[in-house]
């Protein structure tokens, strides 16, 4: 089965990029549910150092699994959490390098009809909430997690 992605290669550019980069794809996955078409969204905390952040659902993209695949597996790994809604592409794929490894994190949305009263989180996490944007934006530890859920506010119509 083909990657999902283009396969990883030797990065082609300024003399300050190694010549042998490794390429990591990862899922950033929004969990959302719109209330008479105000989304909420689900920020999961973890205390373990940089980690310890309110994030959303995240992890790598395993070899050759698809976008759509690993977004669910995520989200069902992190939260216990399943939907049979689609699920949106941000479009906004977001690189990062670290020494000779780049990072590339794939962004979506992943809708629940509704907020249960109990989520299975991952042991990685110690709790979790819902918050409106307004809330959720300050609160997200990272920028790209703020890029990401204020795309997916935007592409929702909310903004």
């Amino acid at each position: 089965m083909p990657l999902p992605f283009p396969r990883p290669g030797p990065l082609v550019g300024p003399r300050h990029l190694r010549k042998n980069m490794h390429v990591l794809h990862r899922v950033r996955v929004f969990v959302y549910h719109l209330n008479q078409g105000t989304p909420s969204y689900l920020l999961l905390h973890s205390a373990q150092g940089i980690e310890g952040l309110w994030r959303p659902v995240n992890g790598n993209i395993d070899y050759s699994e698809q976008f759509e695949t690993a977004v669910r597996r995520e989200v069902l790994e992190d939260t216990g959490l399943t939907s049979r809604s689609a699920i949106l592409d941000l479009e906004l794929p977001l690189r990062q390098i670290f020494g000779d490894q780049e990072v590339v994190h794939w962004n979506y949305g992943f809708r629940v009809d509704s907020i249960p009263s109990e989520l299975h989180l991952d042991r990685r996490f110690d709790c979790h909430r819902w918050a409106l944007y307004g809330d959720a934006f300050p609160d997200f530890g990272l920028e790209g997690d703020r890029t990401g859920v204020t795309r997916l506010h935007t592409k929702l119509g909310a903004a």
